[in-house]
């Protein structure tokens, strides 16, 4: 079951890559709607599920989103940007953020998070998973696996369209800019939920995707990114 459409060329193929869009949403809210009914009944649950069975379900779950998406990680984290964070469920969550994130590296090439969209998408997940434990060591784990797949520092801004979702992150002190995914990282400088709601939203006004690519490289790097940094 594929939901990754190429479109065709002229007008009839931008309506079906927005149709094709609604669509994928749709089955994103739908996913997320029964990823969270799982972890209900899973959490209430007497006796407690034991591992192999805890384990079985999250493979269950983990593996039919990449068969439904056809191995999109970008829709699969978006589901997971979806859920709702409820500590009741972190029995379930947990180990499915685990494995969805600790195989994006093997999933999609080195440079998956390329682009700002993705790279803000893959850093709230992230953020996500460490609010679901409270102990520094599996946060210092979870920061060290974000640490090895995204890159140093924020991409360069490619579009207009990257500039809401560059605009959801905090600024970064000058003396933290060659270490800022981990200056974003490892402190609490955002609301992460207030983040999360307006991300899904910018997604869903431009799809995630570049809506003028007239504007690309208009923009130094150094002068858009200064709006967000803080001098030393």
């Amino acid at each position: 079951m594929g939901l990754r459409r190429h479109p065709g060329s002229g007008p009839s193929g931008r309506e079906r890559a927005r149709q094709t869009r609604r669509y994928q949403l749709t089955v994103i809210d739908i996913l997320a709607d029964y990823i969270r009914f799982r972890c209900e009944t899973v959490a209430g649950l007497h006796p407690p599920i034991l591992p192999g069975p805890l384990l079985a379900e999250c493979n269950r779950i983990v593996s039919s989103l990449f068969v439904i998406f056809d191995g999109s990680v970008e829709l699969v984290t978006l589901t997971l940007l979806r859920l709702l964070p409820d500590r009741r469920h972190t029995l379930l969550l947990y180990p499915v953020f685990e494995n969805v994130l600790t195989s994006v590296g093997c999933a999609e090439p080195a440079d998956i998070a390329r682009t700002i969209p993705c790279y803000v998408r893959l850093l709230l997940c992230f953020k996500r998973w460490k609010s679901l434990v409270g102990g520094r060591a599996e946060k210092r784990s979870i920061d060290a696996h974000a640490i090895q797949l995204l890159p140093g520092r924020c991409p360069t801004v490619r579009h207009a369209s990257d500039l809401p979702f560059l605009r959801l992150l905090p600024p970064v002190p000058a003396a933290q800019r060659a270490t800022e995914t981990r200056y974003l990282l490892v402190n609490d400088l955002f609301d992460l939920e207030h983040c999360v709601g307006q991300f899904l939203r910018h997604y869903r006004r431009t799809g995630g995707h570049p809506v003028d690519e007239s504007t690309a490289k208009q923009h130094d790097d150094s002068s858009i990114r200064q709006r967000r940094l803080v001098s030393a």
